[in-house]
């Protein structure tokens, strides 16, 4: 996995990141292309995770009942 540490941050590349949030990297690239993955760096032509981001990103998708979620409630 490709993690990197920056200023106390841990950082994945998108291989990284995929595996970390069980989703596939090509998942997180149209999530990233669409606007509606989780927050990115692009470093030239880089592009990395904070970690701290992934996991608010999955934060952001629990639901308390099925009803909560089939009812949009984020």
């Amino acid at each position: 996995m490709g993690t990197q540490k920056m200023h106390d941050e841990e950082y994945l590349d998108p291989q990284g990141a995929a595996k970390f949030t069980k989703r596939s990297k090509s998942t997180l690239d149209k999530l990233r292309c669409s606007g509606n993955g989780p927050r990115f760096i692009r470093a030239g032509r880089k592009i990395l995770y904070k970690k701290a981001d992934l996991v608010a990103w999955l934060d952001s998708k629990t639901f308390a009942s099925t009803s909560e979620y089939l009812n949009g409630a984020r």
